[in-house]
């Protein structure tokens, strides 16, 4: 993959299969126990989480997993920490679409005043959270763990390649839509424009996703601190 070129790739087989069904069930019995505003649901089915690294203890395992840890510290390097994991799912009946967008919001210890150098503050299920800058977003690196294949008829992924640079000029003729197995990585500059299909209204397939947010070290701009900070090697 050329990540640094395209803003993204994929890391086929990063776990198996059977790995991946271990992960869903251990997920799906921490998630009945989070706190309602971590979670949201519908019909039973449990569509996200927030907070994994607060509330599911296989969250680290999951960063720490050799195919994960290595990737992550090729592009970020060997100070490298994971600053924010979330899940989400496009459960059988979910038919919901996603615009195209960049993800530009972190998770923060707390909002500091003056906001500069970020922007626009809120709070996302407890957490404090901050709009963040370009050049820190640049230095990021988001994993996405597919517990599910993610195909044409289950609301898959679309991206723009090359979005994430800023000379970049969108144009919706540009848009790829990308297809994974089980137990592959999607790996993506937070810059990057991404949205997803809707899935098809008689698919039986979930879509589950464990999304990995990296950062090349624990610092970040004035007095800001990241909300969490997993080191990915022993100082």
């Amino acid at each position: 993959m050329d990540l640094e070129k395209d803003g993204y790739g994929i890391l086929e087989q990063a776990l198996s299969e059977s790995e991946c069904r271990a992960v869903i069930d251990d997920l799906e019995l921490a998630l009945s126990d989070m706190p309602n505003g971590s979670i949201k649901t519908s019909r039973g089915a449990f569509l996200g989480g927030r907070n994994l690294l607060t509330c599911w203890g296989g969250c680290s395992a999951i960063a720490m997993h050799i195919a994960i840890k290595n990737f992550a510290t090729r592009f970020l390097g060997k100070n490298a920490g994971l600053v924010r994991a979330l899940y989400f799912d496009k459960p059988p009946g979910s038919g919901w679409s996603l615009p195209m967008h960049r993800d530009t919001a972190i998770a923060v210890a707390g909002h500091c005043f003056p906001i500069a150098p970020f922007s626009k503050p809120t709070m996302k299920a407890g957490t404090p959270h901050v709009e963040a800058t370009s050049q820190v977003l640049s230095g990021m690196l988001t994993l996405r763990l597919h517990l599910d294949p993610m195909l044409q008829d289950n609301g898959p992924l679309v991206v723009v390649p090359r979005s994430h640079r800023g000379d970049f000029k969108e144009t919706s003729a540009l848009q790829k839509t990308i297809h994974c197995n089980i137990g592959d990585l999607f790996v993506m500059r937070p810059l990057l424009l991404h949205g997803s299909l809707a899935a098809s209204g008689d698919t039986r397939l979930h879509r589950r996703v464990i999304h990995l947010e990296f950062a090349p070290s624990h610092k970040l701009p004035g007095l800001y601190q990241w909300h969490q900070f997993l080191p990915l090697h022993a100082s």
